[in-house]
């Protein structure tokens, strides 16, 4: 992706990036005009060598992972798919560098995809892992005055008991903008 989701922990001014992977081209430029001074590894992330490549140890590891091939726009192929395995390399970063928290978002077709089963065993790595996992599916315009509907599911995982029983979700906010306030 672009780091949307990487912009939003920056904005609590709690969090920085250390590192970001991204393949696609067109993704990267706006990374590198959105973290002109992070390390932003342009391969595949199938190559990235986790303990030779500089990937550096961090309290929260965030990401997404392409959602075309759990979503209900495309194939729905899931882990068939190229792009559906890219779970499994966020999983190997998260096994590797043992954060403290995760992060993860997609679209919310994946709590339903293959009957159920994708989303499953997503929640059963994450747990073997060593993650007590929350997940919720929210929609953008319950949560950022933003007139656009566009529901994701969001897990985050912690290793601390104590932090996972602590977490919660937001509660949403009413939505005052309408779209005729930004389109003219």
């Amino acid at each position: 992706g672009v780091g949307g989701i990487d912009l939003g922990f920056e904005q609590t001014k709690k969090f920085s990036s250390v590192f970001i992977n991204e393949f696609d081209k067109n993704a990267q430029e706006t990374i590198s005009l959105n973290f002109p001074d992070v390390k932003l590894d342009r391969r595949d992330i199938h190559v990235v060598d986790t303990d030779t490549d500089d990937v550096p140890d961090t309290d929260v590891i965030v990401g997404g992972f392409p959602c075309q091939a759990f979503s209900i726009a495309g194939y729905r192929k899931g882990f068939d798919d190229d792009r559906g395995d890219l779970f499994f390399e966020l999983l190997r970063m998260i096994k590797n560098h043992e954060p403290q928290a995760v992060f993860i978002e997609n679209v919310k077709n994946l709590v339903t995809h293959d009957h159920s089963n994708t989303f499953r065993v997503i929640r059963e790595y994450l747990t073997l892992a060593g993650y007590y996992i929350k997940w919720k599916v929210l929609n953008a315009k319950d949560y950022g005055n933003i007139p656009q509907n566009r529901e994701r599911i969001y897990v985050v995982g912690f290793s601390d008991k104590a932090s996972f029983d602590a977490f919660e979700f937001p509660e949403p906010k009413e939505l005052t903008t309408k779209l005729s306030d930004l389109i003219d």
